[in-house]
């Protein structure tokens, strides 16, 4: 990991009125000798305005991705915020050699401050930020484009949606002045504040597509994602209303009854097939480039996860070989988590195996078919089709999406294999859990969801923030714990069903700048403490 963070950035990033954004407008501006950051009614009225900056830039901060042109910004932030954190948290991948800060890494539960720091300001601060000047622009009442706000609020949504998973309570209702010096809403409120602001949006852009348009005006050299294309965006705020309604179906059933079923319900409906999927690809004129190809050639940093290798090797699954490259003996070897300094020990170890066409995936179609298959599960409607029905789907679908045969995957009685490690021995471990792929109808609730969220977990891979956030909404996939507990923050070690790393404790940037704020939040909503060991607010499901 090649990390160059100044001192104080993270007060520029978290609490300035004025942020300036990653962008590199070079198309006809030389006429404009002004702030980019508050161009007049004219310019803000101009494609090349949104094409070069603002929703660009919003979508590579949702997952954070760049171009080659980027150089190691977003990797940086990738490496960080998500493979260090969520990714290894889900047992999808883990550190090389715990090379960092003296052994010490979220990976073995330590949260450096730092690192903190940062995550918190690329999180909130670096998606807040071009928003809030989609915003500007988009509603002003010169010219306002309510289609294309709608874009950028479903990007936010995508985007936010993750920071307060991470950190529970987070500022969002009155960040919109520009100010980041704010009071915190509840995880509850925020979303409730999505599910509202995602309805908003749907009934924009139904309304625009019904009235027989298919591309939101100046987004086709904007939109990195789905080049303003309506119907795709529909799709797509309708499977985040409905991953964002199973999140919440411990914490409020009706909540999330409501809004999943509304979602599925919708004329137009969700993401069905893998060309419907959104992604970080090739858009706008641009050209993607996934943050683990630098993390992986480059860095040298991450391997494949100890968790994630007993189930596809257990399960025989041939996405083993999509997900990963062997490495030197020609074997599929993984890493577990937490390990300590081990210099190049695990060198030859399997890597992952990311080229430079590799997507960025913010959601699949077989995510979409595994979130009915839970809510077809918990009695909500969604179309009369039943549990089993979309669980196979699910899994045919990421065959499909991996581009392998399914054979009869789907009858397998397999069980997860064990963890052997090579290298130390001592860090070998039994199999995480017993769950096998053949439906079972005579099962009761919780191993049928087991099944649905195990191969849930193995579909989305590489999303580890999303696979550890429903890691510890169900207690799924049972994991391999990691080696060591070296945590400053109050985890308990994780038998790899629950306890674990339940949040990211807030950043010392925020206690040094926004204390009165955050000391209320940390009273009223998380019972009095910032530690990584306190469960969010949808974070209600009993694990035994």
């Amino acid at each position: 990991m090649k990390l160059n963070i100044k001192k104080g950035i993270e007060a520029v990033m978290i609490f300035g009125t004025c942020m300036m954004l990653h962008t590199s407008c070079t198309r006809d501006f030389e006429e404009i000798n002004k702030n980019p950051l508050y161009p007049d009614k004219e310019a803000e009225q101009w494609d090349g305005v949104l094409n070069s900056a603002y929703l660009p830039d919003l979508q590579k901060n949702v997952i954070a991705v760049g171009t080659a042109a980027d150089r190691t910004d977003f990797v940086n932030k990738y490496q960080v915020a998500f493979n260090l954190a969520g990714d290894s948290w889900a047992g999808y991948h883990s550190p090389r050699d715990a090379k960092w800060e003296g052994g010490t890494s979220f990976s073995n539960f330590f949260f450096p401050n730092n690192w903190v720091n940062n995550t918190f300001g690329w999180m909130v601060t670096d998606v807040f930020a071009p928003w809030m000047q989609l915003r500007k622009i988009t509603m002003t009442d010169v010219n306002p484009n309510k289609e294309m706000f709608a874009l950028a609020q479903i990007s936010k949504i995508m985007a936010l949606h993750r920071t307060t998973d991470m950190f529970g309570p987070i500022p969002y209702s009155q960040v919109g002045s520009g100010n980041f010096k704010v009071a915190y809403d509840s995880q509850q409120s925020v979303y409730q504040s999505f599910f509202k602001e995602l309805e908003e949006a749907v009934e924009t852009l139904t309304a625009f597509y019904g009235a027989g348009n298919v591309v939101v005006p100046f987004t086709k050299d904007a939109d990195v994602v789905y080049e303003g294309d309506v119907e795709k965006w529909i799709r797509l705020a309708n499977s985040l209303m409905l991953r964002l309604a199973i999140r919440v179906r411990f914490a409020d059933e009706g909540l999330a009854r409501e809004y999943a079923v509304k979602a599925v319900e919708h004329p137009i409906g969700v993401i069905e097939n893998p060309s419907q999927a959104a992604k970080m690809d090739k858009g706008a004129g641009l050209q993607m480039r996934h943050s683990l190809i630098e993390i992986t050639e480059n860095y040298n940093d991450t391997r494949m996860g100890a968790t994630i290798q007993c189930y596809l090797k257990g399960y025989g699954d041939p996405r083993l070989q999509v997900y990963f490259k062997p490495g030197a003996s020609n074997t599929f070897d993984a890493v577990r988590a937490g390990i300590p300094s081990t210099g190049n020990s695990y060198n030859d170890y399997a890597i992952p195996n990311v080229k430079e066409t590799t997507p960025t995936y913010w959601m699949k179609a077989s995510e979409v078919f595994f979130l009915k298959a839970e809510a077809a599960l918990a009695g909500f409607d969604m179309g009369g089709k039943t549990p089993k029905y979309f669980y196979e789907k699910g899994i045919e679908m990421s065959f499909e999406e991996n581009e392998v045969n399914i054979g009869s995957y789907l009858g397998s009685t397999s069980q997860p294999d064990s963890y052997t490690d090579r290298v130390k021995p001592e860090y070998s471990s039994t199999a995480p859990g017993s769950v096998t792929v053949a439906w079972d109808e005579a099962m009761d609730m919780e191993h049928k969801l087991e099944k649905i969220i195990t191969q849930k977990y193995l579909a989305i891979y590489p999303d580890g923030h999303e696979a550890w956030s429903e890691w510890r909404r169900t207690g799924y996939p049972r994991q391999i714990p990691p080696v060591v507990n070296l945590t400053n923050k109050g985890v308990m070690m994780s038998d790899g069903y629950k306890d674990g790393v339940r949040r990211m404790p807030y950043p010392r940037a925020e206690y040094d700048n926004n204390i009165e704020n955050l000391q209320k939040a940390i009273s009223e909503y998380l019972g009095g403490m910032d530690n990584a060991a306190t469960n969010v607010w949808w974070d209600k499901k009993p694990k035994k």
